[in-house]
């Protein structure tokens, strides 16, 4: 294969922006994509899958003096029934979004699609997303690697299991008080119409 210039980068497989300071892409990442995270300033690199990553990939994680969670091993459990993952593997990844802290953020798993969908999903879903739009966002990335069972554990996640850090970013605050904002216009209108009915 012929080498590339020095100047030439490439976009990760699967990459893409999930919030400020939160980013995605496939675990396994080329020479030429890892020169692209350079771009990014990353505190913490997110590992959701049992593997870990190639030896580039983690040479460039401890020169960069990057936070390395390797959660797909901690987190991994045999026997999950029809789950493809464990309730706390998402938990702690969640909180670790959540964490401002953390902040650029890249969540990797060996495809970029399954672990790393489920694990946005459920954000979305924290998020008070609707179901249609966390699917929607599920399937692009996922392609024909995307799985039923990955949409069902979203849909059935409890989000009451995480714990939100002292520390949230703007953009989840921002969310959550804008969603507050129109529950309780929802309230007021559906109240108001009931006194007007009376």
């Amino acid at each position: 294969m012929k080498e590339l210039p020095d100047y030439f980068v490439q976009v990760p497989e699967a990459f893409a922006l999930v919030e400020e300071g939160v980013y995605r892409c496939s675990g396994v990442l080329t020479a030429e994509q890892i020169k692209y995270l350079d771009t990014l300033g990353l505190k913490t690199v997110l590992i959701l899958s049992v593997e870990g990553p190639s030896r580039a990939f983690s040479q460039y994680i401890k020169t960069k003096g990057i936070k390395r969670a390797h959660l797909g091993m901690t987190r991994w459990q045999s026997n999950l029934g029809w789950k493809p993952v464990s309730e706390e593997l998402i938990k702690e990844g969640l909180e670790c979004i959540l964490k401002r802290d953390c902040h650029p953020l890249l969540i990797v798993c060996s495809s970029g699609v399954r672990e790393t969908g489920t694990l946005v999903g459920c954000l979305r879903k924290l998020q008070h997303w609707n179901f249609n739009s966390i699917v929607y966002e599920y399937r692009s990335f996922a392609g024909g690697k995307g799985k039923y069972t990955h949409e069902l554990f979203i849909e059935l996640f409890d989000t009451d299991l995480v714990t939100l850090p002292a520390t949230l970013p703007k953009w989840f605050v921002e969310g959550q008080n804008m969603w507050a904002q129109e529950q309780q216009q929802r309230f007021d209108e559906l109240h108001g119409a009931k006194h007007i009915v009376s």
